[in-house]
């Protein structure tokens, strides 16, 4: 207890929180800027078990808001998970940390969850369409889930164990288009927040006094903060926490264009296409077991072994789709 006294020591959290925080096993689906902070902060006031899952390797614009990561982990290629399990193994060693080199999507998110059995799930997703995705499977599950979201300076967080709203509650269906960090961009500032708050209701539940119940909301640069109960935010017909009517879990398709954050996109193409990346246009500049790296005009492709492909170096003109053909037909 020596290790962790000063913690113990906050009398609302105190001894009994902490021996019930090194009780409970937490599944972070996401180990970007949310993820990998909350993951540093729970291992090293020693929570009980970790699992981690994401599916990316790291990159360089991940550096200036992403905990822990640094430039030999692009170097090298790693991917988030192992990068992550291995720099915090080095912080504190008595945290059994289990990570999963995968991507979350709605054929597997269940038997994720069935498979690892967390008490806690800690959304460090960076778009609302796998919040919702976490928000029917912990339904499902009846598991608590912490939401935290980024986007420019601003943040919001909630958690969610359906004796109140869920996330559907809070913001109806899922937007179709929504800020995000690939127009809006990203201050580091508010993603240390907003884990920090996402790690804060977490304690509160491993101590004994339940969530918040807050959705709170804050502005960085601003320098605004709010908090407000929406208790009365229950839907009662909601289809989601009152009928668990499961839409998302029951979808399976995956779109082959995805946009992610900056000036990059994601194409999608079937797995064994990581075996034949020679085919590619362009240039080989590295590759291992998890990743090859492309370059092919003024654009860098990165593929991974499961045939998601990200694209880096887009401009306003770039034509997405002539890109995505010229590409795929390389294959054919």
């Amino acid at each position: 207890m020596t290790r962790y006294a000063r913690q113990a020591r906050f009398s609302p959290f105190g001894e009994q929180g902490q021996s019930q925080l090194e009780a409970l096993h937490v599944l972070i689906i996401g180990a970007g800027a949310l993820g990998s902070h909350t993951a540093e902060m729970l291992v090293r006031m020693g929570v009980g078990q970790l699992t981690i899952a994401d599916m990316d390797i790291v990159e360089t614009s991940n550096l200036h808001r992403q905990a822990v990561y640094d430039e030999q982990d692009v170097a090298e290629m790693l991917p988030k998970v192992e990068a992550l399990k291995h720099k915090l193994a080095t912080v504190n060693s008595q945290v059994p940390i289990s990570t999963l080199y995968m991507e979350v999507t709605p054929t597997n998110i269940s038997q994720l969850i069935r498979d690892t059995q967390p008490d806690v799930i800690i959304d460090g997703m960076d778009n609302f369409k796998m919040r919702y995705l976490i928000n029917e499977a912990a339904c499902d599950a009846q598991i608590p889930w912490i939401y935290g979201a980024v986007v420019g300076s601003k943040g919001s967080v909630y958690a969610f164990d359906f004796t109140g709203p869920c996330l559907k509650c809070l913001f109806g269906e899922m937007p179709e288009t929504a800020e995000s960090c690939a127009i809006n961009g990203i201050l580091p500032p508010v993603v240390q927040q907003v884990a920090s708050m996402q790690v804060s209701e977490l304690l509160r539940y491993a101590s004994g006094n339940g969530f918040s119940k807050k959705l709170v909301t804050i502005d960085t640069f601003q320098v605004k903060y709010q908090t407000m109960n929406v208790d009365a935010l229950k839907d009662t017909d909601c289809r989601v926490c009152s009928q668990h009517d499961y839409q998302l879990l029951n979808h399976n398709e995956h779109h082959p264009i995805e946009d992610l954050c900056g000036n990059a996109i994601r194409f999608r193409f079937k797995p064994q296409v990581f075996d034949h990346a020679e085919l590619l246009p362009g240039t080989i500049v590295k590759r291992n077991n998890f990743a090859t790296i492309i370059h092919y005009q003024d654009y860098t492709l990165t593929l991974f072994k499961d045939g998601r492909m990200n694209v880096h170096g887009l401009t306003e003109d770039t034509d997405v789709k002539t890109l995505f053909n010229t590409i795929n037909k390389s294959f054919k």
